[in-house]
């Protein structure tokens, strides 16, 4: 479990989908078609035991876990039928939390290292006792055809003659995640490395770095909940090129700066990875909000005060962005002899019914079979499956990927201009490239039955939101228009991202477009002096951390703040709603975070105050009615930078711009929000300073 929270906090469900742009405004296409596979993540309502610090007898402990089970037995038909070739489900979503050590004696299995043995515990019962959770998980994803990941509590004997970190009792506990592949193997086993108020468990005494392969994307990497803030192993995995990550977790919503969605999307964008991020529901503890995320699209679920609480699945079809296997793929499809057979139905002929794809890949020897089968544009059955795929404008996606660590790159050209994004973890660089004036990006996005469609160079996009209100967004170019569905009251909709004006080459600073306040000089890296007239800077608690803050004043101007040498700089204009005069203030903080964890951050955070008063600045807000057009700069000492902007009711917006150079500056540009403006923030990670 990771951030605890002083009391739950009031939430909304918003189901979204959106294609965002990094660097440069304009499309960035994932892959071509066919490289692609349906995720699926459950937030699951854990049954909980009511009393966790008794021991319960081995018997009590299964019926309560197979209790929950029985609901992943369910969901994971869901997926299924939707096409899934890929669950998650969250962090303790088999036993609960707020166990002692001695109290979950009964709920521990003891998991055999894949690495070490292949071992499917569906077949082969037999060879390990006490293993009947595993054997249900194993039963399940050969049951479904799915990849199934699941998190439980291990136990691993030990002996302190031998190891000299073995705990008194001899035996490691562990919260662990498992993998199985779709025939019930057992594929991943990963110990949660930074543990969050866990005394039932035990830290690992080494570092585990756990990915797993595929057959239709290649691979992944596993982390837990608070593992997401650290390096270990998180951004080994990034630098290793892993760019798919499976992520359960029981994470506790901690507004301005860290909710579960706010920063689950802020991870997948600053990383330039996909996120398949599964959470606990859990109103008391303030525990809700999961999605499936990749730098180019989203859908993600974060409940709202007074709605049943209920498990959530959602579905979507996203691209490959494993650039070795595609290129393994690319290559193998290249090849003569026929190596690869490849059959294709279209609706009408051989597709599946209900708009599945079904992919059957992997023959002996190397070879590579697939089917697949379209009907309806792509679209998946039960409505949260959401498919970008495709080429605008005349404009040409390439992806090229060699194994072996090569360089990764995906070029698009319009007018034979080039846009590049450079920064992947270990030397290794990920380019995107695509350039707006004639290029389409649309998405589609159904809420309540309602479409909202978009196509890229004629291929459709299609995504099917919840029905009762919830919304359904998809955000992208689509040459200027805007494509509109009404969901219960609320839209679903794409829009045009605003190119990036008064950008400037080399060690410049950024321009807010059209702004007064627009000054050509580049960030100061020392605190600026304050005229008699200028806001003054303040300190206010934020996040538990001393945040130097200064006020907006009037509807338009600039600001620079700075927490020492560490500044943030601000161009904004604003437009208060219904004559409501909300406070905003603009925030830096650059040290040691030391409450419920230590570890370094610099932050920049525009946020919307909670009352009139300064001291409230900081504090946690969910509602704002303001919509704020902002551009938002610091120059930073690490280049893992998460940015991310919050609407009012929990809405992710799409930033219009997020760019970077190589001297640290990171700038977000926002403009024509849809909802008031709650945080817009560049969450810094300092990890080499933890």
């Amino acid at each position: 479990m990771a951030l605890r929270v002083l009391q739950a906090v009031a939430a909304v469900a918003v189901l979204c989908r959106f294609p965002v742009t990094l660097t440069r405004a304009g499309d960035r296409s994932e892959g071509t078609p066919g490289q692609s596979y349906v995720a699926a993540v459950y937030e699951h309502r854990v049954i909980l035991n009511p009393e966790p610090h008794v021991p319960l007898s081995r018997a009590a402990a299964l019926k309560h876990m197979m209790s929950n089970l029985d609901v992943y037995e369910e969901q994971a038909a869901r997926a299924a039928e939707q096409g899934a070739q890929i669950i998650v489900f969250p962090e303790d979503g088999l036993q609960g939390f707020n166990f002692s050590r001695l109290s979950i004696s009964a709920y521990l299995e003891t998991i055999p290292d894949p690495q070490s043995e292949d071992w499917n515990p569906c077949t082969q019962t037999d060879r390990h006792t006490h293993t009947e959770v595993l054997q249900r998980l194993s039963c399940m994803a050969r049951r479904h055809r799915l990849y199934l990941v699941a998190n439980m509590a291990d136990l691993q004997p030990c002996c302190q003659t031998s190891h000299p970190t073995c705990p008194p009792d001899g035996r490691w506990q562990f919260n662990t995640d498992v993998v199985f592949r779709r025939d019930g193997s057992l594929a991943a086993r990963y110990h949660k490395h930074n543990l969050y108020f866990e005394n039932a468990f035990d830290a690992p005494p080494t570092l585990e770095v756990v990915t797993f392969d595929t057959p239709f994307a290649g691979r992944f990497g596993v982390f837990t909940c608070f593992d997401i803030l650290f390096h270990d192993p998180t951004v080994r995995l990034l630098e290793q090129g892993v760019r798919q990550m499976v992520y359960p977790t029981a994470w506790m919503n901690q507004l301005p700066l860290l909710s579960a969605v706010q920063f689950q999307r802020a991870f997948s964008l600053g990383a330039n990875t996909t996120l398949l991020a599964a959470n606990i529901r859990a109103d008391s503890l303030g525990m809700t909000g999961s999605g499936i995320f990749t730098p180019g699209t989203a859908i993600y679920h974060h409940a709202r005060a007074g709605q049943p609480e209920e498990g959530r699945l959602l579905v979507l079809r996203i691209p490959v962005l494993d650039t070795a296997w595609l290129g393994t793929e690319m290559r193998a499809k290249g090849q003569a002899g026929g190596e690869t057979a490849k059959g294709e139905g279209e609706a009408g002929g051989e597709g599946e019914a209900g708009g599945e794809t079904a992919r059957g890949e992997g023959e002996a020897g190397g070879k590579t079979a697939r089917g697949e089968g379209e009907a309806g544009g792509e679209g998946e059955a039960g409505g949260e499956t959401a498919r970008r795929e495709g080429e605008a404008g005349g404009q040409t996606a390439r992806r090229k990927g060699e194994a072996g660590g090569e360089t990764a790159r995906r070029e698009g050209e319009a007018g034979g201009q080039t846009a590049r994004r450079e920064g992947e973890a270990g030397g290794e660089t990920a380019r995107g490239e695509g350039e707006a004036g004639g290029q389409t990006a649309r998405g589609e996005g159904e809420a309540g039955g309602q479409t909202a469609r978009g196509e890229a160079g004629g291929q459709t996009a299609r995504g099917e939101g919840e029905a009762g209100g919830e919304t359904a967004r998809g955000e992208g170019e689509a040459g200027g228009e805007t494509a509109r569905g009404e969901a219960g009251g609320q839209t679903a909709y794409t829009r045009s991202p605003k190119p990036l004006s008064g950008q400037r080459e080399g060690n410049s600073g950024f321009c807010l477009q059209e702004s007064q306040h627009c000054q050509e000089d580049s960030l100061s890296t020392s605190p600026p002096a304050f005229s008699p007239s200028s806001p003054f800077p303040f300190t206010s608690s934020m996040m538990y951390d001393p945040f130097s803050f200064l006020l907006l004043s009037g509807s338009e101007g600039q600001l620079t703040v700075c927490d020492g040498p560490f500044c943030c700089r601000l161009q904004y204009r604003r437009s208060p709603q219904g004559g409501n005069a909300e406070l905003y203030a603009l925030g830096a903080f650059s040290g040691t975070h030391t409450v419920n964890g230590r570890y370094n951050v610099q932050v920049c955070a525009l946020v919307r105050c909670l009352g009139s008063e300064v001291s409230s600045c900081g504090q946690e807000v969910e509602e704002a009615e303001s919509r704020v057009d902002f551009l938002l700069e610091g120059k930073f000492g690490t280049r893992h930078v998460y940015p991310s902007l919050l609407g009012s009711g929990m809405v992710l917006e799409q930033p219009d711009q997020v760019k970077t150079t190589t001297d640290g500056r990171v700038a977000m540009e926002h403009s024509g929000m849809t909802v008031g403006l709650v945080t817009a923030c560049l969450y810094g990670r300092v990890y080499d300073q933890d």
